[in-house]
């Protein structure tokens, strides 16, 4: 393998210990910093193994992470390696026919899935169907040789392929059994039934594929986030207006409206009994408690007011999904986007009725007002990893590493690597206050610590001319602060619900202008998928811990992961999750080896992270800390 740069020492280590992990079938867990080339060092590493017939899945959260990894795979194929590289996206984002096509354009992902699978079968059967699906029914392997020898983000594939008159995401699928790296978003390889349809496109199986995952601090929230579910008080009355219009009835002479209308009010009186007074949800019990039972469920609310067993509850949620299948099947055959929200709630109560796990929990929520089954273990998508040719995860922000092997199935025997900082230390001041709190706890039996808090920082807002960003625990603090304190600096703000277009645009005024202030929350956009290069941002305040906010889902994981991880569950749910936000907004600040900043932790419990912080000092004078750094 030819290598486009020469590796920097601790990069050739790397490099090594890749392979050997592969040669191993082993599963790696990698923490190393931004700008220590984690894209570049993992395909070095694993591209060797492509000559062999293995194939690599390159799993990303975000399209900014693809664009990096075909750049890298770019500068592999000008080194004169014989690559064959295909970067996937959803039909949302390939899709050139919903432009054509407002249904289409207005349709969710499983919405677009069938009105795609229609159009395709009108093309094959002569009919008007999809344009651009219509011209690759004609000799796929020419158009397999002509598309496989370009390496392409996504975006420029699409373009170019529409350009040709051709369907992008189609082309995509005929370009997978030759490709030798393919990069996707996550649900492509971790959604069970979207990775059989992968490995059937790519005509091969997961013993043959070496998957990297990227930013993989983010993939157990997001695996128990892809296998939990909802469904919303809005849903259901969606759904009523829906059986009104079609004249839906129950076969057993029931009628649909009324026992919708039962779902609504088993909901309020759920939410009633089990959601404690100044919280937004409550935990429900996860079995079927007898009739005479003082602690209601679901089913028993259900078999009460309907006057029903559990049987006829079971076959009437089972009629509401076939309802919903033909709403489905009739928008379809007129056109139009095949939604149901009959369908959407009868498929939700049909997977709630049929399935009791001891990973998940039921909820009843607040604000919307909603029924909620939620996963408490990533395990269930990620446990197939062992079934692979080898794994590499790797991210800035992934300690403790053992942590994560553990949550998401890893191997007991994986290799944990934590690469330090190559920048000069001299780069970076971090900080942190002893005489502030922002403990839940603190902040309500302390009423001068708000105070102090604000007064710090304007302290060290007043102390440093350039681009400074604070970062909250919530937007309810964010908002208490910056509400009651006078800044005399521009101040861009993220809020919650804020659209991805007005984030980004907020993003690029704060990055353009001087002296600015730009505020937003650990774990939020702003605080970890977004870079500030060179002096866009070159100091942060980090205003408290941002520890999970109490409540019954954070009590239940805490104790899930206590009985599944040796009693590790305060470790694993509370302050593990919080020294990534804290890293990953810290980390915001020295991106590079030229960067130069100063972090500063508003919060004295952050003396007890100095495992991950070794570098973390008390502050004595900020003004003068701050002065003195930046004059250096």
């Amino acid at each position: 393998m030819k290598l486009p740069y020469v590796p920097r020492e601790n990069q050739k280590e790397t490099i090594d210990l890749i392979r050997s992990t592969i040669e191993d079938r082993n599963h790696m867990v990698l923490e190393s910093p931004t700008g220590s080339g984690k894209t570049f060092t993992s395909l070095a590493g694993a591209l060797p193994f492509t000559k062999d017939g293995f194939k690599i899945v390159y799993c990303v959260r975000t399209n900014s992470q693809q664009k990096q990894v075909i750049h890298e795979l770019q500068q592999f194929k000008k080194a004169g390696n014989e690559i064959k590289a295909i970067a996937i996206q959803g039909r949302d984002a390939l899709c050139p026919q919903q432009k054509h096509d407002d249904e289409l354009r207005k349709s969710n992902w499983s919405e677009k899935s069938k009105i795609c699978k229609s159009l395709k079968t009108q093309s094959k059967l002569g009919e008007a169907g999809c344009q651009f699906y219509r011209r690759l029914l004609r000799d796929n392997k020419s158009l397999t040789n002509e598309w496989s020898s370009k390496i392409l983000t996504a975006e420029d594939f699409a373009v170019q392929a529409e350009e040709s008159g051709l369907c992008p995401y189609e082309l995509n699928k005929l370009l997978l059994k030759e490709a030798q790296v393919v990069i996707v978003p996550y649900v492509y390889f971790f959604e069970e039934f979207i990775r059989k349809y992968l490995m059937s496109w790519m005509g091969t199986s997961l013993e043959r594929i070496i998957a990297i995952v990227d930013e993989a601090h983010n993939l157990p929230d997001w695996a128990r986030d892809a296998a939990s579910d909802a469904m919303t008080l809005k849903s259901i009355n969606r759904a009523v207006t829906e059986a009104k219009d079609y004249g839906y009835q129950l076969p057993n002479g029931g009628d649909t409206i009324q026992f919708l209308n039962f779902i609504e009010a088993s909901i309020e009186k759920l939410a009633e009994d089990h959601v404690p007074s100044n919280e937004d949800e409550g935990l429900l019990p996860s079995h079927i408690v007898a009739l005479d039972s003082e602690v209601s469920t679901f089913e028993t609310e259900m078999m009460s007011h309907g006057k029903m067993t559990l049987y006829r509850l079971k076959q009437n949620c089972t009629e509401i999904a076939k309802m919903g299948q033909q709403t489905r099947q009739y928008l379809l055959e007129k056109g139009k986007r095949p939604r149901s929200y009959l369908g959407s709630v009868g498929d939700f109560l049909c997977h709630w009725l049929d399935s009791i796990d001891s990973h998940t929990i039921r909820l009843v929520g607040l604000n919307p007002l909603r029924l909620e089954k939620v996963c408490l273990d990533p395990r269930i998508m990620t446990g197939f990893l062992d079934e692979t040719a080898g794994v590499v995860s790797m991210s800035g922000t992934i300690s403790p590493l053992d942590m994560f092997r553990d949550l998401v199935g890893l191997r007991p025997d994986s290799i944990l690597e934590r690469k330090g900082s190559t920048f000069p230390k001299i780069n970076k001041k971090l900080l942190f206050l002893d005489d502030v709190n922002t403990s839940y706890k603190m902040l309500n039996s302390n009423f001068d610590m708000l105070s102090k808090i604000k007064d710090q920082i304007q302290i060290a807002v007043k102390s440093f001319d350039g681009n400074i960003a604070l970062f909250f625990p919530s937007y309810k603090l964010l908002n208490s602060v910056l509400n009651d304190i006078k800044i005399k600096k521009p101040v861009y703000k993220e809020y919650s619900g804020m659209g991805q277009n007005e984030l980004m645009q907020t993003v690029e005024s704060f990055k353009s202008d001087k002296g600015a202030i730009l505020a937003g929350v650990m774990g939020g956009r702003l605080a970890e998928g977004v870079d500030y290069p060179d002096t866009t941002l070159e100091m942060a305040m980090i205003i408290g811990i941002p520890y999970p906010s109490p409540g019954a889902r954070q009590d239940a994981l805490q104790h899930y992961y206590d009985i599944s991880f040796d009693g590790r569950g305060w470790k694993f749910a509370v302050e593990s999750p919080a020294v990534r936000k804290l890293l990953q907004a810290a980390g915001r600040v020295v991106r590079s080896e030229t960067d130069k900043g100063v972090i500063i932790i508003a919060d004295n419990r952050a003396r007890s992270f100095l495992e991950y912080m070794p570098e973390l000092e008390q502050s004595e004078n900020i003004t003068s800390e701050i002065r003195d750094f930046f004059e250096a």
